[in-house]
C-alpha cells in the first residue's frame, strides 16, 4: 500500500492513503484541498453495489403501483376525485404522497413515517370538511320549494364526494408508503 503525504508545515495536514479498491468522489463545490471539512468523502465500489436491491426493490414495488394508477386510469376512475373535490385536499394529499415517495428513494425513513401519519391525519381533516360543506347548506327554510330541495341535494352530493375521496386518497398513499416502507426497510410508518 502507497501513501500520498501532504506538506506537513501546513496546520493541520493529515496522511492521505491511496488504494486501488477505493473511488474518491470530490464534493461539489470544493476546491480547497487543505480544508479539512471540504475533503473529498470516499466511497468505495461495493457500497455502489449494494444500492443496486435496493432499486431493484423500489422499482418493482412503484411499478406495480404504477400499473395499479394505469388500471384505474383505463377505467375512467384516476381523475374522479379530483374532480369530484372542491377544496383542493386531493390536490394537497397527492402532493405530500410524492413528497413521502422522494423520502423512500432516499431512504429518509423518518421523512416516510411523518409524510404517511400526515397522510392519515389530512384524509380525517377532508373527511371533517367534506361534512362541515354538506352540513352547512342543509337547513328547513331551503326544504320549503323543490328547487331548493335540489340543490340541497347537491350539496349533500359534494360533501360526500370531499369526504369520501379525500379519505380514500390518503389511505391509498400511506398504503403505498407503509408497503414501500415495509419491503425496503423492514420498518413500519
Amino acid at each position: 500500500m502507497t501513501s500520498l503525504k501532504l506538506s506537513l508545515s501546513a496546520p493541520g495536514a493529515d496522511r492521505l492513503e491511496s488504494r486501488s479498491d477505493l473511488l474518491v468522489l470530490k464534493p461539489r463545490g470544493s476546491t480547497d484541498p487543505g480544508n479539512l471539512d471540504a475533503r473529498p468523502q470516499r466511497e468505495t465500489l461495493s457500497s455502489r453495489v449494494a444500492q443496486v436491491p435496493f432499486l431493484a426493490r423500489f422499482s418493482v414495488i412503484n411499478l406495480v403501483g404504477v400499473a395499479l394508477l394505469a388500471a384505474a386510469w383505463a377505467e375512467g376512475l384516476l381523475l374522479k376525485p379530483y374532480r369530484a373535490d372542491e377544496s383542493g385536499m386531493c390536490y394537497l394529499i397527492t402532493v405530500l404522497f410524492v413528497v413521502g415517495l422522494v423520502a423512500v428513494a432516499r431512504k429518509d425513513w423518518q421523512t416516510v413515517r411523518w409524510t404517511g401519519n400526515t397522510l392519515v391525519y389530512l384524509g380525517m381533516v377532508g373527511t371533517v370538511l367534506g361534512l362541515i360543506m354538506t352540513v352547512s347548506d342543509l337547513s328547513v327554510d331551503k326544504a320549503q320549494s323543490f328547487e331548493s330541495f335540489k340543490a340541497i341535494i347537491a350539496a349533500i352530493y359534494v360533501g360526500a364526494g370531499i369526504a369520501l375521496y379525500t379519505n380514500l386518497l390518503a389511505c391509498i398513499g400511506y398504503l403505498w408508503l407503509g408497503t414501500n416502507a415495509h419491503l425496503l426497510a423492514r420498518q413500519e410508518v
